[in-house]
């Protein structure tokens, strides 16, 4: 039971770490979109705690912003 609570903010954690690690290298570019998508992620998250859906909605706002761009 415990590890069904702690599980998913852990996956969302590596998730996050996984997609900013190259944030540093390119930040001028695609660096701020990247972390303004993880910025949406936690936010949808901790509203909705729906882990498909933040990483939906996050996924959507990064190549929205990546085609405005």
């Amino acid at each position: 039971m415990r590890l069904g609570q702690i599980l998913p903010s852990a996956i969302m954690a590596v998730l996050i770490i996984y997609c900013i690690k190259d944030v540093v290298i390119d930040f001028a570019g695609k660096g701020i979109f990247q972390l303004l998508a993880v910025a949406v992620v936690g936010i949808s998250y901790k509203l909705k705690h729906n882990t498909f859906l933040s990483i939906f909605v996050g996924t959507a706002f990064y190549m929205v912003c990546m085609y405005l761009s």
